[in-house]
């Protein structure tokens, strides 16, 4: 890797694609700033959220008592 001190997973090159696709919309429909920055804000809450680790609860854990 070129730059290794980044650190860049796929996880990020994905993000980073989401981000220019929306930045290439904007441009090419003339959104305003505002709805290039709630597409980011969605694009980033759904990275976020895709991040996130279900809890691993025992939902039997009562049968074996």
């Amino acid at each position: 890797m070129m730059y290794s001190y980044l650190k860049l997973g796929p996880r990020d090159g994905v993000l980073i694609i989401a981000a220019l696709i929306m930045l290439v919309l904007t441009l090419v429909f003339k959104w305003s700033v505002w709805e290039f920055l709630f597409s980011m804000v969605a694009i980033i809450i759904a990275f976020l959220a895709g991040r996130m680790k279900p809890d691993k609860k025992n939902v039997l854990a009562f049968l074996k008592k």
